[in-house]
């Protein structure tokens, strides 16, 4: 007998279109550092796996300027910079009794688990890219040694910023941690207050010696195809593999706006 049209079939409950939509849709609020970064496409639908893009050099310190002299000007420089686009991706396995018995819904956090994945990689990209700093500070984690650090984006001084820490130097300067002003646009998600004039954000992934200090702009993220969920299915053991991947590339946009601190 031909079942109901009715019934539940597996693949009414794992369906890659829809799986793909929505963690194409959840994948930029799971990146941590996507606030901070300028988004493109430019190489969707476009063939090879290189792009060359501009790169925002730094006009220097500020210097000191005697009463009734003229301020010094730079000039603005810009430079290229090619990124190689990378594959990211991700998969899980889902016998039939789970996906269709199992206590909770199995699906849905294999998609959660998939967004979660592909956004720790890009996350830890993102972070490589800002490594590459060239602007560079040796600090103490305290007010006073990040406003010496800080000091490094020049005539951008007070250029909306957020101090990027992990937990254990939070705690260095939590006591000088204010909360954020109704007036003040949150940068990132994970903000914890302001310090030195800087939002602050914790991640672990940072080292106990190395602090960042980023402002919107100072990261490149380029989508050379957004995800692709997949599914397979074995018919001897009837278990089902779900697979995410995506392609992108990320680098240092712009160096004015990024600074390394080493933690003295």
């Amino acid at each position: 007998m031909p079942a109901s049209a009715n019934a539940t079939k597996i693949a009414d409950l794992i369906n890659p279109q829809v799986l793909a939509d929505m963690i194409s849709a959840e994948l930029p609020n799971a990146i941590t550092f996507a606030p901070l970064a300028v988004v493109g496409t430019r190489l969707e639908g476009r063939a090879g796996n290189t792009l060359t893009l501009p790169k925002f050099g730094y006009i220097g310190d500020a210097a000191d300027v005697a009463e009734g002299e003229d301020i010094p000007i730079a000039k603005m420089t810009t430079s290229e910079t090619e990124v190689t686009i990378k594959k990211a991706g991700k998969g899980v396995e889902l016998t039939d009794e789970a996906v269709l018995n199992g206590y909770g819904d199995n699906v849905g956090e294999a998609k959660a688990q998939i967004v979660m994945s592909l956004a720790n990689k890009i996350d830890n990209d993102m972070l490589a890219s800002l490594k590459t700093a060239s602007l560079t500070s040796s600090a103490s984690m305290t007010a006073t040694g990040l406003i010496t650090a800080k000091a490094k984006f020049g005539e951008k001084v007070n250029q909306p910023s957020v101090l990027v820490v992990n937990s254990a130097n939070y705690v260095k300067i939590a006591a000088d941690i204010v909360s954020l002003e109704n007036t003040d646009k949150v940068l990132m998600d994970g903000v914890v207050g302001k310090v030195a004039g800087m939002q602050v954000a914790i991640s672990d992934k940072l080292a106990n010696t190395e602090a960042y200090i980023v402002a919107a702009g100072a990261l490149g993220l380029e989508y050379k195809r957004r995800v692709m969920v997949e599914t397979d299915r074995d018919i001897i053991s009837k278990t089902n593999v779900i697979t995410g991947d995506v392609h992108y590339a990320t680098y240092l946009r712009d160096e004015s706006k990024a600074i390394k601190v080493t933690i003295s």
